[in-house]
């Protein structure tokens, strides 16, 4: 069964899930392909098509290590085919709605306006995708809500920085970012579901971002960003670790800029325009085999495990998530924080366990709640996964989530 839905950029044609009152849309384009000029560039309007666009599949992934080939563990639970379609042209969107009724062009959207939860996927800033198969978003859309998976690049591709790009973007004088382009896809995908998804039975005014790990880390960028004033009005932030590990301090962008130096040096260019006509699998084994500098940071900053990580850039992201939310300067929003048992645990010198993802979420809690926002809900999930024996363990809550 087909369903079709007019946005502004045309008609999107979508097919009935299992369920016939779900509805889902895969593939949607939100943003221009960031290949050629536009890589390493903020994400630029989808262009309008002709005729019917058949959004029955899953766009191309993100540039990343191959899924389904890296962890026995987790390949077990998440794993996908090791040849999933993967692209540099990944910017696309999802959507799962139970509000549209009829078929074809005579598809109607029912009169009432559904809560909207928009999905960022986590893997750390370097893998990960909408195509995981434990993010298939029908039973959720079945509790009367519409689902919104969003692409967006990780790695060298979403998260590095150069000072070239800095110059590009001085010459161009249109006051465009130059960094933190994973960022700026999502919010890209954000900003094109409170355009359209209206035309989806959503209501623009009832948007919830929510993510895990590092797409958790990835919601509170946002809400502590500028740029989001209003895109948005909650949040659920799934072992995201609050303002610990991913966000207890972000790379500074003269370090995240050093990396991007090293990177052009790796692969023997000098220049934007010779970058960027590097294929993009000889960018990423190049940016994958880059070693990490033994100098990178303090313990506890992220980027001494990965190059390729978020930094404050003085324009998406201002100034360090902390000293934000203590200044009371991040978007207002409702929250929901949470950790499972067996996840971010380190050891104290004396051998004592701390559950450190526990502890940032408690801490940004404590800070928000002081800073005058709304007084944040708190979980903790201690739910085994049936068949393992490693109780409730970072990402466990993936498939009970959706």
């Amino acid at each position: 069964m087909k369903r079709q839905v007019i946005v502004a950029q045309g008609t999107v044609e979508g097919l009935a899930a299992e369920d016939q009152g779900i509805t889902v849309f895969r593939g949607v384009p939100f943003a221009q392909p960031p290949v050629g000029g536009l890589r390493w560039r903020a994400p630029q309007p989808a262009l309008p098509w002709d005729g019917v666009l058949q959004a029955f599949d899953f766009g191309p992934t993100a540039m990343q290590p191959t899924p389904g080939a890296s962890d026995d563990f987790y390949d077990r639970e998440w794993g996908t085919d090791p040849a999933v379609p993967m692209s540099e042209d990944c910017l696309y969107l999802n959507i799962w709605t139970p509000a549209l009724r009829g078929y074809g062009a005579d598809s109607m959207v029912a009169s009432e306006k559904l809560p909207v939860m928009v999905w960022i996927y986590g893997g750390a800033y370097q893998c990960g995708g909408t195509f995981e198969k434990e993010f298939d978003g029908t039973h959720l859309a079945a509790n009367g809500v519409v689902v919104v998976s969003v692409a967006y690049r990780l790695n060298a591709f979403g998260f590095m920085t150069h000072p070239l790009l800095h110059e590009e973007a001085v010459e161009r004088g249109d006051g465009e970012p130059y960094a933190n382009f994973g960022f700026l896809d999502q919010r890209a995908g954000i900003q094109w579901v409170k355009e359209n998804i209206a035309k989806f039975g959503g209501d623009p005014e009832n948007i919830t971002v929510f993510g895990q790990s590092a797409g958790a880390a990835s919601v509170l960028a946002h809400i502590c960003s500028p740029m989001n004033h209003g895109l948005f009005q909650k949040a659920i932030m799934q072992s995201g670790a609050g303002l610990g590990y991913f966000n207890a301090r972000q790379d500074t962008l003269e370090h995240a800029q050093a990396n991007g130096i090293r990177l052009f040096e790796a692969l023997g260019v000098s220049t934007l325009e010779q970058a960027r006509a590097i294929p993009a699998r000889t960018v990423l084994e190049a940016a994958e085999s880059l070693p990490v500098p033994p100098d990178s940071g303090r313990e506890d900053d992220w980027s001494m495990i990965v190059n390729w990580v978020p930094c404050v850039d003085g324009l998406f992201l201002p100034d360090q998530e902390e000293r934000i939310v203590e200044g009371c300067k991040a978007n207002n929003v409702d929250m929901l924080v949470g950790n499972t048992t067996n996840e971010f645990i380190a050891s104290t010198e004396d051998g004592k366990p701390v559950h450190v993802g526990q502890l940032g979420n408690l801490t940004l809690i404590r800070k928000w709640t002081a800073s005058g926002g709304t007084a944040p809900y708190y979980y903790h999930f201690d739910v085994a996964m049936p068949g393992d024996d490693a109780g409730a363990f970072h990402s466990s809550d993936l498939w009970f989530s959706f």
